[in-house]
């Protein structure tokens, strides 16, 4: 017998171990708002399961949740996420289910797979689902195998642009191949994208998502619900996370510029994520938790900001002034691009440096700062966004096809 043979049987048996173990321990990798893997089921709606990876941001499940939420009359929405902020699925008021990721359990991307291939085969056994909507840099392998169990299902990949130029797409032919659809969002930054994606046309586009369930409050009923002193003036501080790389030196020099800058007369306010571990600022200033934190937007004077989707794309639909310094580091995600495409010299200005950081600052505290509404980014852009109306109506018809 060959070398080659002697490969392809020890691959053959390696996989099917790793199949017959996967099936005792998936059973111990998931958690969620419902009895055991089934979901309740309303009567006369499609039932639309939402799928979404474990970003280093909130993007994939905001989207999703955007979507879930304008769509509600048209179809049933249920959840399976591996983020670690899972539980804000259920305070939206969606069943979820949470599946523990490959990089919080240590598993090698093979055992994982298998394990997610099992819980997720069960999933679709106890449900009865008429479409799935991925959100996600890849469609794991775990997820396709099944997919190919379930050709009846309509799979819809919900896939964010301005990729970075470095971003490998090799695997993409592959991947779109088990999609129905493939919707991406508008994003400011597409008329800059140079990357990965810029000449893949197998998309359909849709407007910018941002989620907006919850009207956006007075600046007084927002700073009373943040407990914040209204005599004084605020600036909100959410540079993400920090999972992607150590936020905590550029977050300090915007504290310093921002106290130094104005005298004292505008106190920074620390954003802290759901994601992030952190419950009280290193700096002794006041942090908020927040999710979504959209609504208490007007509470602050301005808003310093990572390049993130939804964080943009939120000061755009709510016309918030804003600093923003894009996270370089990204491994995908072409903040740069995104923060140059805000930037109107107006009211938003984009940070790569320590001066640009102090310019931008001293720009945007300026007293009696006026804005022409047509020279705002603002007036220009929000028509392109809305609340997941645009995607969950493409859902919607692509269920019914």
């Amino acid at each position: 017998m060959s070398s080659n043979s002697l490969r392809v049987i020890a691959r053959s048996l390696r996989i099917k171990f790793d199949r017959l173990r996967a099936i005792s321990t998936y059973k111990y990798m998931f958690s969620g708002n419902v009895d055991g893997l089934t979901f309740s089921k309303e009567s006369g709606k499609p039932h639309v399961l939402f799928v979404t990876s474990n970003g280093a941001g909130m993007g994939h499940i905001t989207r999703c949740l955007a979507i879930a939420s304008s769509g509600r009359a048209a179809f049933q929405s249920s959840f399976v996420t591996l983020s670690t902020s899972a539980e804000v699925i259920g305070k939206q008021g969606f069943e979820y289910l949470h599946f523990a990721s490959s990089g919080t359990t240590g598993q090698p991307a093979r055992i994982w797979n298998n394990n997610f291939y099992h819980f997720f085969n069960q999933l679709m056994r106890r449900n009865k689902f008429d479409a799935v909507v991925f959100d996600g840099t890849w469609i794991y392998r775990g997820l396709r195998d099944v997919l190919d169990n379930y050709p009846d299902v309509k799979f819809i990949w919900l896939r964010r642009g301005l990729w970075k130029k470095s971003a490998s797409v090799e695997q993409l032919p592959e991947m779109e191949a088990y999609c129905t659809k493939i919707l991406t969002p508008w994003d400011i930054g597409q008329h800059l994208d140079h990357g990965a994606l810029s000449r893949v046309n197998t998309q359909t586009p849709v407007r910018g998502i941002v989620l907006s369930e919850r009207a956006l409050l007075s600046r007084e009923v927002a700073l009373e619900e943040l407990e914040l002193d209204p005599s004084k003036h605020y600036a909100l501080i959410q540079l993400g996370a920090g999972n992607i790389n150590d936020i905590s030196d550029t977050r300090k020099k915007v504290i310093e510029a921002i106290q130094k800058l104005s005298n004292g007369l505008v106190i920074p306010v620390i954003a802290s994520s759901p994601l992030s571990g952190q419950t009280q600022s290193e700096f002794s200033l006041k942090t908020i938790r927040k999710y979504p934190i959209s609504p208490y937007l007007l509470a602050f004077d301005f808003v310093v900001s990572a390049a993130g989707y939804n964080s943009i794309h939120e000061l755009i639909r709510w016309s918030i002034r804003s600093l923003v310094i894009p996270n370089l580091d990204a491994s995908t995600d072409d903040q740069k691009a995104r923060a140059y495409a805000l930037q109107d010299g107006e009211k938003h200005f984009t940070a790569l440096t320590d001066a640009e950081i102090e310019s931008g600052i001293s720009a945007l505290l300026i007293k009696n700062f006026e804005v022409s509404e047509y020279q705002s980014s603002d007036t220009v852009y929000s028509k392109f966004i809305d609340s997941g109306d645009n995607a969950a109506q493409v859902i919607s018809e692509t269920v019914g096809l």
